[in-house]
Order: C-alpha cells, then structure tokens, then sequence
C-alpha cells in the first residue's frame, strides 16, 4: 500500500474506490480460504487477511475501520451461512425477509472479535510504533477465541484440507493453527508496508522475518507429525471394523415418524434394517447409526437399567431385527431416552425425552445398553430459552427434551461409553457426541475427561438444511476433534455426509453425500497413544496469546508517544 505526502491528499473518490476494490478482493478470497464452501484453499487466506488488515491500517478514524469490518461480517458471513435462512423459513415459520434480515444480523456478530482486534491494534499504532508481528498474530488468535459469538468458527478452520498446518490443533487447538497461519500471513502485510508505505509508523523487516521463521518452523513440525501419525496408522496393529447405516431419512420423514404416521415409520425402519443387514454381511462388529435414529421414546436407564425391557419394547416397535443382528454384532445408534415426567394437574404425564446416544452390546435379549445424553441441545429446536412458553405448542415435536450433564449425577451418562470388542478381546472406549456438539471441542474434550477415547463418534442429523454448505462446513469443523485427541473418527448422519477421519484429521476413501442411502464399512485403526497437550492442558494457547498481547498493549500505553 502507498502512503502520499500530506500536502498531496489522495481524493475521496479514489480513497473510496481503492478501498472497495480492496474490500471485494479481499471479501472473495476470504471466502475461499474459509469453510463456508465445501473445499477451503488456505492460500487464499494471505491476500484477504492482508486485504483487511489494509483497510484497517488505513482508514482515517475509528468508524471507518469499524465500518468496514461491519460489511464484511454482514455480506460475506451472512452469506456464506445462507443456508441459516432457509432453515429459519421453513422450521421456523420466519417470512423469508425476516430470515435474511436474522441471518445478516448473525454474518454481523460473528466479526465482534474483529472489532476488538481493531481497537487494539489501532491504539498501539497511535503510540507512533508498529507491533512486532508476533504480538499481532497473537492478538488475533486471542480475539477470536473470545466467547462473544454464535459459532466458534476461527481462521484456522480454513486450514482443513492443508493436513501440516492442521496437525498444530494436537497442542494447541484450532487456535494453534489459526497462529501458525497468521505466523505465515502477517509477515507478508508487513513486508508490504516496509516496501511501498511512506507515512505512518515505520515497518519492522526484520521482526517480520523472524515472526515468518516461526511459521514455517510450526509448519515443518506439522508436516513431520502428521508423516509420524500416518506411519503410527498403518503399522497399527489393533482395529475394528465399524459400519456407518445412512438411511437418508430427512427431518421431515423423523417427524411423521415421530409423530407415529404408520407410513413414514416403516420406511424409515426399513432403511435401517437394509443398511444394517448390509453392514452384518460386510463383517461390521460395531454398526452404528445417526442421531434419533430411533423415534420412539425408549425406556433404558430409567427408573433403573433393564435389558429385556429395553429389547423387548423394540421388538414391538418394529425394531425386531436389531435383536436378530445384534447377537453377534453391536449397535451404537441415535435414540430417544424415556424420561419419566412430572404428572400434571389433569393427571396426565409430560412425555420428557434425552436426545441419546445407545450403545447395544452384542447378544441376545438380555444385552445390555449404556448411554450417552446429548448435553447441548439446540435452542428453538430442542428446547425454548424464553421461560414461560410450551414447548409442545411451538416446537416441531410433540414432547420436551431433557439435556444431558458432564458433571454431577448426570457425569456417568455424558462420557465415554466401554464397548466389549470380541474381535480385540478387550474393552474400548468410545466418545460419542451429538449435532452440535461436534464443532464445540471443549465440550468433547470434557467427554473424554482424562481417559483417551480410542475411537469418537459423532451422531447427526444435518437434513434440516438440505443440499447446501452446512453439511460440508459441519463435517470440516468436526474433523479437528480427530487431530485434537489423536484417536479416528466415525461420523453418521441421517441424509449425508457420513464418512471415515482418520486420526490426522484426513477423510478415509469414500464418502456419504447428501441425499444418498448406503452403507460405509471401513477397518477403524486403533492407535496407541497418550493424551494429545490439548485434552491435558484444554484452551491454555489462545489465553496465553491473549495475556501476551494484552501485555504488549499496555506497555504501548506506557511508552512515550513516538513522532511519525
């Protein structure tokens, strides 16, 4: 970017011009370094964090710089979360001008951490001396792990088909690659500044330089730790081989299903039963379905744990064939848990209900379950956050659901689940997680406490927003867990996309796309490792990046102000 004398001012038009242009150059290709669409190019990211970090620098006052970043939140992300919109007008009842309005208003909250990197950054630059380039990839690391938006999205994500820049989420998360890349990108605005601008505070080269050695230091550990990883898979002695059933049972379907229409439940139990005789004859020990699976409200581990009751209220249900399959091969599937409820003042009893993940060991009628119960529910679709209102009367199920607890009495039924492996002789330990709880990995590493699950499994069901990003950004977040806790990853979903990660956070061969019914049958491998510095030390980088920065910024404060 080039400065001009003060005695020359550039015009208005051309400052507005120049700045849009960069905007749209900016906007565009941070589209593409991001998971909004279905195949993120990282490189991408280099010219739209420059872009912004121009238009930052350079506007004249506070507004300006805040103004823009405004824009970009609003059109871009709101754009790249359209499917939001969709989703708010159909199950929400919303007219489709009230659905863009709340899908730009959320593309316009999700940039407030940009804002607080603005009136950071801008301030250490008004002291009249630039940041070392370190201190600035740390303050944005730290800015967007601020708890101040819907979705924990971060830089960082965009990594995800770049497997040495994501392997840095083993110690520091999705943050720590967020860090690596802003290691590799601001260097370049930098160096930018130190060969065209003529005003402002001067560049620092060399920082930059040393800032960029860093980067590449972290990218070359990543790219060597995920050869090791790769290694460590194929020679792995250990693994067992699980079946992924996709019935492509969309939301509507599971509500008639729920709603007990005679039709739609036969065809959804016949799409199980096909892809789980299927997975049988593949040789699948573990099968394993996708969130509320199951329909009917499922009596397990309440008032207390009775396997023939369980089994056998299946059977009549239609489920009869699970029990047939399931002597010799076990059943992970999404199911509701039968809460007993408080009886109301006419005597009737309030149908309460667990989104759960059930665990069917191999056997007969007497084999036994253990669950998972879904902690996160979503709000307007699982439960309402206004008080006051029924949920049966503005909810598309007929009953209420009940969270799950990873603490308390309810911590021994929001954990690992121990499955009985015949084929291994020996007991593991699996880490489910449902819907959204997949891109919170906080939440996931609390499931995991501080065992090492040796397999996670993520149960979900993505048919709300049909054939659009969602399931591709949902599926790209999820990927990180693998890296986070180096264990593989089964992820099964009603209408797509279910597939196999590896503990390096790659895909493992084919996929389920939206809108198709089949079955994946993949050998599982099994590493043996300890915990990751993640799971034992949790979200220490983005606070100690954040303290850093923090640091620096006062220290700023504290100098004297140094003439431009």
């Amino acid at each position: 970017m080039i400065g001009r004398p003060a005695d020359r001012p550039e015009p208005v038009l051309n400052v507005w011009r120049h700045r849009f242009v960069t905007l749209l150059l900016g906007g565009v290709m941070f589209f593409w370094s991001y998971s909004y669409n279905r195949s993120p190019i990282v490189i991408t990211a280099v010219p739209a964090l420059v872009a912004w970090m121009i238009l930052v620098e350079r506007a004249e006052r506070w507004r300006h710089a805040l103004g823009w970043t405004l824009l970009i939140g609003g059109v871009l992300i709101g754009y790249g979360y359209s499917w939001l919109a969709q989703t708010i007008h159909d199950f929400g009842g919303v007219p489709m001008a009230g659905a863009w309005a709340l899908t730009v208003v959320f593309g316009a909250a999700g940039i407030l951490h940009g804002w607080v990197f603005i009136v950071i950054h801008r301030a250490m630059l008004s002291r009249g001396r630039r940041p070392h380039p370190m201190i600035t990839a740390a303050l944005m690391v730290w800015c967007e792990h601020l708890p101040i938006r819907f979705f924990p999205w971060k830089i960082g994500h965009g990594a995800v088909n770049c497997p040495p820049l994501m392997q840095a989420a083993e110690w520091g998360g999705v943050a720590g690659v967020s860090f690596v890349l802003m290691c590799l990108i601001v260097p370049v605005h930098e160096w930018m500044r130190w060969a065209f601008a003529r005003s402002g505070p001067p560049a620092r080269p060399k920082a930059a330089l040393v800032t960029f050695v860093v980067g590449c230091a972290l990218f070359g550990f990543g790219h060597l730790r995920y050869k090791q990883v790769l290694e460590e898979e194929e020679t792995a002695k250990a693994s067992i081989k699980v079946a992924i059933v996709q019935p492509n049972v969309g939301a509507t379907a599971k509500r008639a299903a729920e709603r007990a229409q005679a039709t739609a439940r036969a065809r959804s139990i016949a799409a199980y039963e096909r892809g789980s005789r299927e997975a049988a004859k593949a040789g699948a020990e573990l099968i394993v379905w996708p969130e509320t699976a199951i329909t009917d409200s499922t009596p397990i581990m309440e008032p207390k744990h009775e396997p023939h009751k369980t089994n056998g209220f299946l059977n009549a249900r239609g489920y009869r064939f699970i029990n047939d399959i399931g002597r010799d091969h076990a059943f992970l599937v999404g199911i509701y848990e039968r809460k007993k409820g408080r009886a109301r003042i006419d005597g009737r009893q309030v149908d309460q209900r667990y989104n759960a993940a059930g665990l069917r060991q191999a056997g007969a009628l007497g084999a036994e379950w253990s669950v998972y119960r879904k902690v996160y529910l979503i709000p307007f679709g699982e439960y309402l956050p206004i008080p006051g209102l029924d949920p049966k009367k503005y909810l598309p199920q007929s009953f209420t659901m009940k969270p799950g607890a990873t603490e308390g009495e309810g911590k021994p039924f929001s954990s690992l689940l121990a499955y009985e492996s015949a084929t291994l002789q020996k007991t593991l330990k699996l880490a489910p997680f449902l819907c959204y709880e997949g891109i919170l990995p906080e939440h996931v590493r609390n499931v995991a406490s501080e065992d090492r699950p040796d397999i996670l499994v993520s149960l979900t069901n993505d048919s709300w927003f049909g054939d659009t990003w969602e399931p591709y950004q949902h599926l790209n977040f999820t990927r990180f867990r693998a890296v986070e806790h180096r264990a593989p990853l089964v992820r099964a979903t009603n209408t797509g996309i279910s597939a196999f990660v590896s503990a390096t956070g790659d895909v493992l061969g084919d996929t389920l796309g939206v809108g198709v019914e089949g079955t994946l049958v993949r050998d599982v491998k099994l590493l043996e490792r300890g915990q990751t510095i993640y799971v034992k030390f949790g979200h220490w980088f983005p606070w100690l990046c954040g303290i850093i920065a923090l640091l620096a910024f006062f220290a700023s404060l504290l100098r004297p102000r140094e003439d431009l």
